[in-house]
């Protein structure tokens, strides 16, 4: 059986994806790689690291919140400058100067540009303005599924609950529109990062660092905070009591220089810094 590997949440960081990616080939050739989203912004090398993810046939790529916030502020862009073939053609053919200029006007009166920007975007915008201002790249970018399931493993960015898991799987299953309130939770909502997941599933996922996660309500000693993934059960009092298990893979990346692959079959996380494993664990089943 090929393995089945998981990270996510790399935020630009073209080194330490590149070593990530190697890594897992290095491991199995033909595996396959699940990556959990967020691929861009506050690094460098966003735009680098999001058509690597589209161009790689061994990769699952999900959509994440800050895929969300460039699709945003790249539509907004394109709809600003559509209205006028010369202003239209600009924007297509931009130097570094001029995406630069694009960027300051726009971020002055667009919210959905200055929002992307302000959640460290500028260098993914201005990346996809140089080359070209791709709008199949935008749209490949919107068309991402997410949700992905393999064996008792549900993956998505942001945890949400296992009910809008399943409303927006099943949606992208049968090819209709995502219910907006569920696909939300599985990109932006922190919320239900506590809640249970289904018995006997797992949900993987990234979007909120564990040095964010507070030790008292997830079981664990703070200490670990971005050299161990974060794993638990419901403690919260959910309606009704689930089984099921919850793995954030996110040990912020992108400013730790500290990154966690997953292997689906194994449930074991590898542990890297600096292109230097730090740690080999099995996930285990934490009592309360």
């Amino acid at each position: 059986m090929r393995d089945v590997f998981f990270f996510t949440d790399i935020h630009g960081n073209k080194r330490l994806f590149d070593f990530l990616r190697n890594w897992c080939y290095e491991q199995d050739l033909e595996c396959t790689i699940v990556y959990g989203g967020d691929a861009a912004d506050r690094g460098e090398d966003g735009f680098y690291i999001m058509n690597e993810l589209l161009n790689d046939s061994h990769i699952i790529y999900l959509y994440g919140n800050h895929e969300d916030l460039f699709v945003k502020a790249a539509d907004a862009i394109i709809g600003a400058y559509a209205s006028d073939d010369e202003k239209y053609e600009y924007i297509h053919h931009c130097n570094e100067e001029q995406a630069n200029k694009v960027l300051e006007k726009m971020n002055d009166e667009n919210f959905d540009v200055k929002l992307h920007i302000y959640n460290g975007g500028e260098s993914t915008l201005k990346a996809w303005l140089i080359n070209g201002a791709d709008e199949d790249f935008v749209d490949n970018i919107r068309n991402l599924p997410r949700t992905f399931s393999y064996e008792n493993i549900d993956f998505c960015h942001a945890g949400g609950t296992y009910s809008a898991f399943k409303k927006v799987a099943d949606a992208e299953y049968e090819n209709k529109m995502r219910p907006y309130y569920e696909e939300n939770m599985l990109i932006w909502d922190r919320n239900c990062i506590p809640l249970g997941w289904e018995t006997g599933r797992i949900c993987v996922h990234g979007h909120t660092p564990t040095i964010y996660l507070p030790a008292g309500i997830y079981g664990r000693d703070k200490s670990l905070a971005n050299i161990h993934p974060c794993n638990w059960y419901d403690r919260m009092g959910a309606k009704e009591k689930r089984g099921g298990m919850k793995i954030d893979m996110d040990t912020g990346a992108v400013f730790s220089d500290r990154a966690f692959v997953l292997n689906c079959l194994t449930i074991k996380t590898y542990g890297f810094q600096d292109y230097i494993k730090i740690g080999v664990d099995s996930i285990k089943k934490i009592e309360f």
